[in-house]
């Protein structure tokens, strides 16, 4: 079952840092798409909660050297 989750995501200091971001989570299995952006430090990614949960998300995001938890809420 899919399912999207914002992330805060602290640490990025260049335009290439989502970019590495959304490669190395989008190989993940079950990641069917992640977006994130640079200037407001969020993401979303969408992926099959049957296949991969949002903490391995996380961890994978941590493990690149960047701090990422879930956001509270949803902001624009």
């Amino acid at each position: 079952m899919n399912e999207t989750a914002y992330l805060d995501i602290k640490g990025m200091h260049c335009v290439n840092c989502p970019i590495k971001v959304e490669k190395a989570i989008s190989k993940m299995e079950g990641v069917i798409e992640i977006d994130v952006n640079w200037q407001s430090e969020k993401g979303c990614v969408t992926f099959d909660r049957n296949l991969v949960a949002i903490s391995n998300i996380i961890e994978r995001i941590h493990k690149m050297g960047f701090e990422a938890v879930e956001a509270k809420e949803i902001q624009a």
